[in-house]
């Protein structure tokens, strides 16, 4: 187990990096979401539809988990931690602080824009409350609502698990990311925004259930 302030100083590189990739893809929203949008593609429309079921699905399975494995003889109580780690997240990740962004800070959708694109604006100036929900994406950050998994074999296998973890979490958020930029309903940064806060949040969850479950 690494120590606290190395912990916080790898997260606060994470989270650096992370906001650098949004000011960098916000010089780039509008010329993206105009070369990729094409809100009749049938991607895009599946993604609209369906793209957040199999979170859903995951997180059901999860409640399941706690249920069944409140008992500490349970084969599965060890999964209690990650399991718990993406209940908590979906909750309050794609549930609270999205839907709070998505109502308060209210930017517009690309394909909800004006004649030359008038209303647009990035990421970093809200347009205020109700004019658009495209900041951030409800479905990237209910794809990835699955990340605690990659830091809890961080902690119990070590780096390459969590490298193995990590590419089905990407498999499922990337494509869930570019069906929603294909639609038209959010810019990249709408997308970066709910990936990197995702995992930073992850990291932070999986360490204080361990940090609790040790006490």
């Amino acid at each position: 187990m690494i120590s606290a302030r190395t912990f916080w100083a790898i997260w606060g590189i994470g989270f650096a990096l992370w906001a650098a990739a949004l000011v960098i893809a916000s010089s780039w929203d509008l010329d993206i979401a105009i070369a990729v949008a094409n809100p009749d593609a049938a991607f895009g429309r599946l993604v609209a539809t369906g793209g957040e079921w199999p979170a859903w699905a995951v997180v059901l399975g999860c409640v399941i988990v706690l249920i069944a494995g409140r008992k500490q003889a349970s084969p599965l109580r060890p999964l209690w931690i990650p399991a718990l780690g993406i209940i908590i997240l979906a909750i309050i990740h794609p549930l609270a602080i999205t839907q709070g962004f998505k109502f308060l800070w209210g930017r517009i959708r690309f394909r909800d824009l004006g004649v030359d694109f008038i209303g647009y604006t990035p990421f970093y100036i809200p347009a205020g409350p109700g004019a658009g929900l495209s900041f951030p994406s409800g479905h990237v950050a209910m794809a990835c609502v699955v990340s605690p998994i990659v830091f809890f074999l961080a902690r119990l296998r070590g780096f390459r698990w969590a490298l193995i973890a990590l590419i089905p979490v990407l498999l499922y958020g990337l494509p869930v990311a570019w069906g929603r930029m294909l639609a038209g309903a959010h810019y990249l940064s709408d997308c970066l925004f709910s990936i990197g806060l995702s995992f930073l949040l992850a990291a932070i969850l999986v360490r204080h259930l361990f940090n609790y479950q040790n006490h």
